[in-house]
């Protein structure tokens, strides 16, 4: 199924029969791409176990994957996205920290 290892920027929404979450994650982390992924259950520990487990920047509770308000960093892995976009990231990215430590006597 080759829609499922393309990034097609169309609403597609490939589906792939498994057998377990184990098979699941494998297959979600087979792809080159890690932009989102969206995890449905009312089990927030396996929800939370999915989501360590799942190779993206952004993992969506009983929610579809979509943009968050500029304050959440938005970001990719693999060969989705080059870096974290977001206002915060954004200075972050075309700043330079800098600590200046003065001993007063």
């Amino acid at each position: 199924m080759d829609i499922a290892w393309v990034e097609p920027f169309g609403p597609v929404l490939p589906i792939i029969r498994v057998h377990s979450v184990d098979e699941a994650v494998k297959i979600a982390n087979k792809s080159n791409f890690g932009l989102q992924a969206s995890v449905f259950t009312q089990d927030i520990d396996k929800a939370l176990e999915i989501a360590g487990a799942v190779e993206v920047g952004t993992v969506q509770v009983n929610g579809r994957p979509q943009r968050g308000p500029d304050n959440f960093p938005f970001l990719g892995v693999k060969a989705s996205g080059m870096g974290t976009q977001g206002v915060h990231n954004s200075i972050l990215s075309m700043s330079r920290e800098k600590l200046t430590v003065i001993n007063l006597k």
